[in-house]
C-alpha cells in the first residue's frame, strides 16, 4: 500500500514536473557553478525519484535507467573532463530520451518536460545575473584588464636608459650587448658597426628595442 501510494505521489503529473525542475536546474547549475557536487546531487536525486515512481507503477524498465544514467554519467564526466559542450548535449539527450521511455505516457512526458525546461531556463538566468563572478565562464576571460596604472606590463619599461652612456661588451653587428649603469642589456645600432669596448649612448628605445650609437659619432651638419 505504502510503495502503491508513493508511486502514484511521484507519478502524478506535478510532481513530476517538480522533480523535473529540479533534475534539470540541479545538473545546470552545477556545470556552470562547479558547487562541489551539491547541485548535481539535487540534480541526481529529482530524476531518481522521477524514475522510481515509474519503475513502482511498472512502466519503467532497467534499460530506461541505463538511457537515463548514461545521461547522468556524461554530464558528470563533462565536470571532469571538459568537451566543449559534447558530452553535455549527449548527456541531455540520453536524460530526456530516459525520462521520455520510462513514463507511461511519453506525450505527458514531454509537455512536463517542456515545462519544466522553461523554468529551469528562467531560474539558471537568473543565477548567472546573480552569481556571474562565479561562473565557469571565469576560467576562460579575463576578470581584470592590466594596466600600467595598475603595475601590469607586457615588457620591462626602458624608456629610462635612453641618453644613457655604457659600453659594447659583444660586437654590435647590428645587434649584440652592452653594459649599461652595471647592467647586461641587448642593444641594436642603425645599422652601423661599433666594436667591443666601444663607448655607446641610447639614443631611442621602442618597447624592448634599445638603440644605441658609438658615444663619440658627432652629429652631421
Amino acid at each position: 500500500m505504502f510503495l502503491d501510494n508513493l508511486s502514484a505521489f511521484l507519478t502524478h503529473p506535478v510532481t513530476g514536473t517538480v522533480l523535473l525542475m529540479v533534475g534539470i536546474i540541479g545538473i545546470a547549475l552545477e556545470l556552470l557553478f562547479f558547487s562541489s557536487g551539491l547541485l548535481a546531487l539535487a540534480g541526481v536525486a529529482g530524476f531518481g525519484l522521477y524514475f522510481l515512481g515509474f519503475y513502482l507503477a511498472g512502466f519503467a524498465s532497467f534499460g530506461d535507467l541505463a538511457v537515463l544514467g548514461l545521461g547522468l554519467v556524461l554530464l558528470i564526466l563533462e565536470l571532469v573532463v571538459p568537451s566543449f559542450g559534447i558530452l553535455s548535449v549527449l548527456g541531455a539527450i540520453c536524460l530526456f530520451g530516459g525520462v521520455l521511455m520510462a513514463s507511461s505516457d511519453p506525450k505527458e512526458a514531454a509537455f512536463m518536460l517542456v515545462i519544466a525546461l522553461l523554468v529551469a531556463i528562467v531560474v539558471v538566468i537568473a543565477a548567472i545575473r546573480t552569481f556571474k563572478h562565479r561562473g565557469i565562464w571565469n576560467r576562460f576571460i579575463l576578470k581584470e584588464q592590466l594596466t600600467m596604472s595598475k603595475g601590469f606590463t607586457s615588457s620591462p619599461d626602458r624608456s629610462n636608459l635612453v641618453g644613457l652612456t655604457g659600453e659594447a661588451i659583444t660586437p654590435l653587428r647590428p645587434a649584440g650587448t652592452a653594459l649599461i649603469q652595471g647592467e647586461r642589456v641587448d642593444v641594436v645600432t642603425h645599422g652601423s658597426f661599433i666594436s667591443v669596448n666601444k663607448a655607446i649612448i641610447v639614443v631611442e628605445v621602442e618597447g624592448v628595442r634599445v638603440v644605441v650609437k658609438a658615444a663619440d659619432d658627432q652629429p652631421n651638419h
